[in-house]
């Protein structure tokens, strides 16, 4: 965790050298606190704890604000340490609970003003960064907090086993009349249905997506056969974790290019150990003929996916042929 602190006084340098001792980080005095070092830090650090006023940090801050999905978690404390305030991105970035742990090591009182948190209810979005779900449709972590806070019951759908739901009885498995929104842990695309419940997507990156393709093939046609295949086997691109292909693939320009363009981690598989590998893969004259390898996609994704669970096995356009594996998961904990 990248961690930055900010004192102007002896004594607030004192109070943060402490905290920096139990969580490392880098200590910024009175020199540093500038636009410049503040705006570096503010898209750098996952964490900025000030040891100042209030007032001072939100001015200070507050031309570089821009999303709770990306802005770092900020902390604010006097110099007498009594209070520990979580001032910005108590959920996502995890203001709140760097709160708790500093208001800890301080014998302190932590401050967190989130309503969740305050009446008990969970919070979707802390489940999210907590399992590695990407929250698909953001604004509506709002209408799920809102339907709890008022008491009413959210339906939970979720591909993945869920732990501690029974702590929370206004999240429930079956849709009733008492449900007014739902929320969805799944990698699966859904058909929309008229009249739905608000639905909050939270994806689970477990998808690999296993890629062979003929030399110099384009980008554009790449890019519609991974794109058309996702929508045909009903999969979400924010699950896909990795496009696996072969070595002589490393340097393929459009497979490159999908990978830049959708910011997904490209694995190269071994060629033996696509011939070590004992699952049995359609295999391919053709593609032996080429490659010297039985198999690309499919295997590649296999592999890839620490031998997770088959979901396609390949699938043949012109010129490119694709498979989809998904990883194996622990389950989600609320």
């Amino acid at each position: 965790m990248k961690i930055a602190y900010y004192c102007l006084t002896p004594t607030g340098e004192q109070l943060a050298k402490q905290i920096q001792t139990a969580f490392g980080g880098v200590l910024r005095k009175k020199e540093c606190f500038t636009d410049t070092v503040l705006a570096q830090d503010f898209q750098s650090k996952d964490v900025m704890v000030f040891v100042m006023a209030t007032g001072i940090v939100v001015r200070k801050i507050a031309p570089l604000l821009r999303s709770k999905l990306t802005d770092p978690a900020v902390i604010v404390m006097g110099q007498d340490g009594k209070y520990v305030i979580s001032l910005l991105s108590g959920h996502i970035g995890g203001a709140n609970e760097m709160t708790n742990a500093i208001a800890a090591l301080l014998q302190a009182e932590p401050v967190i003003t989130t309503a969740t948190d305050l009446q008990g209810q969970v919070a979707f979005d802390v489940v999210a960064v907590k399992n590695h779900l990407v929250i698909e449709n953001p604004s509506m972590i709002k209408t799920i907090s809102s339907a709890l806070l008022v008491g009413e019951c959210v339906q939970l759908q979720s591909d993945l086993s869920v732990l501690s739901a029974e702590r929370y009885p206004q999240i429930v498995w079956t849709e009733s009349r008492k449900t007014t929104c739902k929320v969805v842990i799944s990698d699966r695309l859904f058909p929309e249905e008229k009249n739905a419940k608000p639905t909050l997507y939270l994806r689970p990156i477990d998808l690999v997506i296993g890629v062979g393709c003929k030399k110099e093939i384009t980008f554009d046609h790449l890019e519609f056969c991974f794109l058309s295949f996702l929508q045909t086997y009903g999969y979400a691109i924010s699950s896909v974790k990795t496009i696996a292909t072969i070595e002589r693939k490393r340097a393929e320009p459009a497979i490159l290019q999908l990978c830049e363009t959708y910011q997904i981690p490209l694995q190269i598989i071994s060629d033996e150990a696509i011939c070590n590998c004992q699952y049995p893969f359609e295999s391919s004259d053709f593609v032996k003929q080429v490659t010297g390898l039985p198999a690309v996609a499919e295997s590649c994704s296999y592999l890839a996916s620490e031998c997770g669970t088959v979901l396609t096995g390949k699938v043949k356009y012109s010129g490119v042929t694709l498979a989809a594996c998904r990883c194996h998961l622990p389950p989600v904990r609320l």
